[in-house]
């Protein structure tokens, strides 16, 4: 293992040693070309230049001229030519006269350009430039710095970057026996093979337990999880990969996404994720056989107490039915007592007349819900609230239109969402200032049913309107036990339909729940 760390780092400070090679031959390339650049530009504004090429004589006047500039500048070469590539100078007299070895279109068009051409003094790195008077191009002027030179400057530097492949080397074997070193005391004896097995039998852990496990690292970001955490946040399928990924692009339910972030320690807690409600549990990871490490992340576990919650929901729904009719009992039990009384007073006229009405009301209230309402057992629950309100000195109102359509929510699921609605609207409405009631209006709206709980209460606080559906924010008292679940979990109930439940505290607070209706008429 040692000697194939060793031979990776001689190769890998070869490859460096080689790109440094390479980018300093680059370099120096480019540096001759700004040169011939900076060169060719400063001679093309020269007035000098620009009257000798147009003057009768421009090899007498400017040859001389060039070859001082190019002795001055380090450039190999300085050829000012006639706009149709004559030459007027260059450092072969010979060459005078004769057509320019090089691209010369782009400068007559009074364009720049620069070049790696093969010309009279072998390959070179050059500039072309028009020399321009008047508007238009008068001549070009040329220089530029032979690839023979450019290699020879880089001459001296060769020791350097082979005495910088030997440290990089030496450098890369000390640590790689370092590393050895760290890994012998990291992994004590075992074996790569070992090491394989090993967290093939952790894996296999992982993804086999039935309760969800999440991992994150200490900046909130979700470094693992299992398959059962994939199936209750519905995230994608779990991966080996140990990329940390922000809760954001995983798109976790905000109060899981919030707990993972703040690294917080939960116990017990129970949190809505679409339409299941879960039980968190998070602690510090820290890793094994020493305790005094700090943190390295949370280890978030998850349970699905969905089907309990559904059980304590239907339970709930029963109580608050049983509550409902016990006012009933009482409020009968009372206008009986009322009754008997008249009867032996002898008033058995004002007997019957009281029975008459209390007949006609109830009678009357029971029929126009069980007409309105497709579902028996959210007519019972209204008619229960209605006594039960009434006990309270609240009046309940009841305007269900056209009829609620329950479909696609279950009897036990409208139970709730209504019950929880109405419950809350009469403890607002019981809070607040007199005359106190309760408003309960449902319609259709094309193919989906509206249906809206008003209260005369104050409303909930501005510091908690914007909250209201989220789990543990609650109106009420913050010494009841249980509360601020109830709202969380309407919403999550009519949201698992593609339905939506609103607030709006102007001018009165209204809860307004709507959910599609197949098959309903537009």
């Amino acid at each position: 293992m040692f000697v194939i760390q060793l031979l990776a780092v001689v190769v890998v400070s070869g490859c460096l040693t080689l790109a440094l090679w390479l980018e300093t031959s680059l370099s120096a390339q480019e540096r001759a070309t700004q040169l011939s650049l900076a060169v060719t530009n400063t001679l093309a504004r020269d007035p000098t230049v620009i009257a000798a090429v147009q003057g009768p004589d421009p090899t007498t006047a400017l040859e001389s001229y060039t070859l001082t500039v190019s002795r001055a500048t380090g450039v190999d070469f300085i050829t000012i030519m006639s706009p149709r590539g004559i030459r007027f100078t260059h450092p072969d007299p010979a060459q005078i006269g004769r057509h320019f070895l090089g691209t010369i279109s782009a400068a007559q068009r009074g364009r720049t350009i620069t070049e790696t051409f093969t010309g009279t003094l072998g390959p070179s790195v050059r500039a072309v430039v028009p020399i321009e008077s008047g508007g238009r191009v008068v001549g070009i002027v040329s220089a530029g710095v032979t690839l023979d030179r450019v290699a020879a400057s880089l001459a001296p530097r060769i020791p350097l970057v082979f005495a910088l492949a030997v440290v990089l080397v030496l450098i890369g074997s000390l640590a790689a026996v370092l590393a050895r070193r760290f890994l012998r005391r990291v992994t004590g004896s075992m074996s790569p093979a070992e090491l394989t097995r090993m967290v093939a039998y952790y894996q296999s852990v992982l993804h086999s337990v039935q309760e969800g496990l999440i991992l994150a690292d200490t900046r909130g970001r979700v470094v693992l999880y299992n398959d059962e955490a994939a199936e209750l946040l519905e995230l994608p399928p779990a991966t080996d990969d140990l990329r940390p990924i922000a809760t954001a692009e995983l798109h976790l339910p905000d109060s899981i996404a919030a707990l993972l972030v703040s690294g917080a320690r939960a116990v017990e807690e129970v949190h809505v994720a679409g339409d299941r409600v879960l039980v968190v549990n998070q602690e510090p990871a820290t890793p094994a056989g020493d305790a005094r490490q700090a943190p390295v992340g949370t280890f978030m576990t998850l349970r699905d107490r969905t089907e309990v919650q559904r059980l304590s929901g239907e339970l709930a729904s029963v109580r608050t039915l049983s509550e409902a009719l016990r006012a009933q009992t009482h409020e009968h039990a009372n206008r009986l007592h009322t009754i008997v009384s008249l009867l032996e007073l002898g008033r058995t006229e004002q007997a019957i007349e009281l029975i008459g009405q209390q007949v006609e009301v109830s009678q009357s209230l029971a029929d126009e819900l069980l007409g309105a309402v497709g579902e028996p057992a959210l007519a019972a629950l209204l008619l229960g609230k209605v006594a039960q309100a009434a006990e309270r000195g609240i009046t309940l109102e009841v305007d269900l239109g056209e009829g609620v359509a329950a479909a696609p929510l279950s009897a036990a699921e409208l139970v709730s969402v209504v019950g929880n609605l109405v419950d809350n609207a009469l403890d607002a409405a019981a809070a607040g200032s007199p005359p106190a009631w309760v408003r309960v209006t449902a319609r259709g709206i094309g193919d989906r049913q509206e249906l809206s709980v008003e209260d005369s209460g104050a409303g909930p606080e501005p510091r908690v309107a914007d909250r209201i559906f989220d789990r543990g924010v609650t109106t009420k008292p913050a010494d009841e036990r249980g509360r601020g679940i109830g709202l969380a979990l309407a919403r999550g109930i009519v949201e698992s339909h593609h339905g939506a439940l609103r607030v709006e505290t102007a001018p009165h607070t209204r809860f307004v729940a709507e959910w599609p209706t197949p098959g309903r008429p537009g």
